[in-house]
């Protein structure tokens, strides 16, 4: 078991050809955005949180989870613990952008069991 598990869901990610639609149908639900970078962005409803954002691939269906993204507070070394386990690595080491400015978002992917993408992620 990982010593440095994660602390909670970040958020659930979901690929779209059209975000407005997407937004629209969010808000409508009791979503509020959270980052709006117009067709990507992030909508909240209490403690969910749902990211959007362009399908990245024509194969890729519209509306299926993308990746599953967990909040860890200890993030340099619970990559370390899944690099020794073997998990496959999706990212290029840990990674980071400016999703949530001035905060730095700080994260790293690998594959589930069932080929499901997993966020570890640390905004900070």
């Amino acid at each position: 078991m990982l010593k440095n598990k994660p602390s909670g869901v970040a958020h659930v990610a979901i690929p779209t050809d059209e975000p407005e639609a997407t937004v629209a149908f969010y808000e409508d639900l009791g979503f509020t955005r959270l980052v709006d970078g117009g067709i990507r962005g992030m909508l909240q409803c209490g403690s969910c949180v749902i990211e959007y954002y362009p399908r990245r691939q024509d194969a890729k269906p519209i509306g299926n989870i993308d990746h599953i993204a967990l909040t860890c507070e200890n993030l340099d070394e619970a990559y370390e613990e899944i690099v020794a386990k073997g998990h496959k690595l999706i990212s290029d080491g840990i990674e980071s952008n400016q999703t949530f400015a001035p905060l730095t978002n700080r994260f790293f992917l690998f594959k589930g069991p069932n080929g499901e993408k997993i966020e570890f992620c640390k905004v900070g």
